[in-house]
């Protein structure tokens, strides 16, 4: 038959009709599936929910396929018949997580769980990884709210993504509810999962409430790490927490046997040039290095631009001279530092010395 002619389908049997009703949705004419659809009433007991989701699933594999369209059948089949059964919203689900249809999606799966149908954990669990990576905030913490209902736990690698986008949206009382959430059903949750909560507090203002969550991660046995003290040392650092606050922290930190790396010691660094004490800074430099952590081209860096901006010359020179000797190639950050220091003290004549 014809594709374009659906006049012929009254004279056809029950199988030749769902023949023609495929191949109608399947070539995306989905007006002219439902009318043989519809000539199946013809036959006793059809069409059958069966039918219905023939035509869903063939349409769907159109590639054009209309949400409205689908819309439009899915609410035919609530209100008149036949009752959509697990199949059909499986198939439903699956084709507009395919077509980007998140929300729309999501809330096909509320009313398959009303409707007495348990979704698949790997129908929700996919559906969750495509919100969060398409930045979907709410909608990403109603379907991990759902999950949960149905005790369904999102994989670690979930979870990491989760907070990770919560954190860096600066929703962190989101974050935190999602990693308590998790703790109440049992589920265990690394250190890292709260060194990204900590991390965005620390770098959302929240040092005090990170403190907070620090003690409580230890006081629930959660062994804290390096990242994790580090974390709290920006976080004073930018806030301007007295000194006294920052070494009682590497105190501590060294007490619990992690040793700070080069990213914690640059932090306290640049925490001490910004505020002029560049004395206190190189001592720190030279403390790091008698520990066996080496500084780094960032951490030369940061020392360059302070030593420029107190007008020190002679330790600008030698310090490019110890950049030099241990094999750096100066970035354009070095430059920067270089150029910047000098043009605000007003030397920036010197440059060609150094270049």
């Amino acid at each position: 038959m014809d594709l374009t002619d659906v006049s012929e389908a009254h004279d056809c049997n029950y199988i030749e009709l769902q023949h023609i009703m495929n191949n109608y949705a399947t070539s995306g004419y989905f007006e002219k599936a439902v009318e043989t659809l519809c000539c199946m009433r013809n036959t006793a007991g059809k069409p059958t929910v069966y039918d219905y989701n023939g035509l869903i699933y063939c349409y769907l594999r159109s590639h054009n396929a209309s949400t409205d369209k689908l819309e439009q059948l899915y609410l035919g089949m609530r209100r008149f018949g036949p009752v959509p059964n697990a199949l059909t919203f499986n198939t439903l689900i699956n084709g507009l997580l395919g077509l980007n249809k998140l929300k729309t999606a999501f809330l096909i799966a509320k009313e398959m769980h009303s409707s007495g149908f348990v979704p698949s954990f790997s129908l929700l669990s996919g559906m969750l990884k495509k919100l969060i990576y398409s930045g979907h905030f709410i909608d990403s913490l109603n379907v991990f709210d759902f999950m949960v209902q149905l005790k369904y736990y999102p994989t670690q690698h979930t979870v990491d993504s989760l907070i990770s986008m919560l954190g860096k949206a600066g929703m962190i009382q989101k974050a935190y509810f999602v990693l308590s959430t998790l703790l109440e059903e049992g589920c265990f949750c690394g250190t890292h999962n709260y060194n990204k909560i900590l991390w965005a507090m620390c770098k959302s203002g929240q040092s005090y409430a990170a403190l907070q969550l620090f003690h409580l991660m230890k006081k629930k046995g959660i062994v804290p790490t390096v990242c994790s003290y580090t974390a709290l040392v920006y976080g004073f650092c930018k806030e301007g927490w007295h000194e006294e606050d920052l070494l009682r922290c590497l105190d501590d930190m060294e007490g619990d046997g992690c040793n700070p790396n080069v990213k914690t010691y640059t932090i306290i660094i640049k925490f001490l040039c910004d505020n002029g004490k560049i004395d206190q800074a190189l001592e720190y430099l030279a403390k790091m290095q008698s520990r066996g952590c080496e500084p780094d081209l960032t951490t030369y860096n940061v020392i360059l631009r302070e030593l420029c901006h107190q007008d020190r010359e002679n330790d600008v020179v030698g310090l490019l001279q110890v950049i030099n000797q241990k094999g750096y190639l100066p970035s354009p950050h070095t430059c920067a530092a270089l150029s910047g220091g000098l043009l605000k003290i007003g030397k920036s004549g010197l440059l060609w010395r150094y270049y």
